[in-house]
Formats: C-alpha cells, structure tokens, sequence
C-alpha cells in the first residue's frame, strides 16, 4: 500500500511463501486488488491451501519492465525454496532484496543466529541481500526494549555484511501510544495484520 501513494504504474504481488502461517497476501488479494494491486499466488483457489506450486504469472513480473513487482518469499530459507525456478530471470541490477526480520522469533534472536539465517538465504536464492528491515514485534506486548534490541542486531548485522538498513518498523497502535518514539533509522508506521499471535 505504500507504494501504491507514490506511483500509478501497475503493482504486481507473487505470493510465494508457503511456510509462514502469519500473513499471507494472497488472503488479502480481495482488498488489496480494490486498490489496483495484483497478487499472484498458489494455484489452487483456497486461500489457506499451501502447496509448494505457484502461478506461472510470476513471470510476469521478470518478463514485464512496465510493472512495479513484489515477492513475497516467507521467512526463512525454506519459505525461499520456491523461488528457485524463477531465480534465472532476475534482472539483478533491477532488484532489491529485502531481509525483513523480527528478533523475537527464534531464527533471529541474536546476531549470530540472525546472521546465519539471512547467509542461508541469500544462499538458497543465489541474490545478496540489499536491504535489513527490523519488524521486530510481540503483537500487541510489543516494548520498546524489544525495538532496541532489533536495532542492536540490525546494527550488527549491517556492519558485518555491509548491508544498508532501511526501516525500523512499528506498529501503528504502538505509535500512537509512543509517538515520541526514537529510532535510531527510519520509522515506518503499519498496520499489523496477522493470522495469529507469535
């Protein structure tokens, strides 16, 4: 949705994470094609049916320069696994990737396991990462404590990896309660919509 404010050109979302149970956009294709976003998901029309089979619409988004194209892959490296046969059609010099993380999640909560989790997957997509997002979060227990300590391994993990970080992430219920919040890289404020708690 933010990216539908600043541009007209057509928004394509593929749908590729089959592993995380949290948020699936293609659940929210309804709403989301309402505002003239396209989500590519599973071939099978039930939306909570996850199956490692795409739509072969993905390639579109490689295929046509005109469209602004978003993929989602889950994650972790396993949710990344099914991007794989798309990885021939990048365009690198065209595409970002993002390692969105939250530091409650097992995964990656320290440097080190956070480390290993994004080399495993720039590992299984054969692209580096050009971007970390911390979202790190506990719903609606979220702290501020537990915002630092996602920008403590952010920190951390950019300097290792040289890896520009781009976003800090709150939710917009937490804003408001904190909105004299300070964090130490952009705030981006959303609207937390997930399938279940952490």
């Amino acid at each position: 949705m933010y990216i539908r404010n600043y541009t007209s050109k057509d928004i394509y979302i593929a749908d590729l994470d089959v592993v995380n149970p949290y948020f699936r956009s293609r659940e929210h294709s309804s709403y989301l094609e309402e505002k003239n976003i396209k989500v590519i998901g599973s071939y099978l029309p039930q939306s909570g049916a996850d199956i490692p089979a795409v739509s072969a619409e993905v390639y579109s988004i490689f295929e046509r320069k005109e469209i602004i194209g978003i993929i989602d892959m889950g994650g972790n490296s396993a949710g990344s696994l099914s991007f794989a046969s798309f990885r021939n059609n990048v365009d690198i010099d065209e595409t970002d990737v993002f390692f969105v993380f939250n530091a409650n999640r097992k995964e990656n909560s320290t440097f080190e396991l956070a480390l290993g989790h994004l080399i495993d997957i720039e590992a299984v997509l054969g692209l580096k990462v050009t971007g970390i997002i911390n979202n790190t979060h506990l719903m609606n227990d979220t702290s501020l404590d537990d915002i630092e300590k996602g920008e403590i391994i952010a920190y951390n993990l950019s300097k290792e990896k040289n890896i520009p970080i781009k976003y800090t992430c709150v939710d917009r219920k937490f804003y408001q309660n904190n909105s004299k919040i300070l964090t130490k890289y952009d705030l981006f404020v959303i609207d937390y919509d997930i399938k279940n708690k952490i």
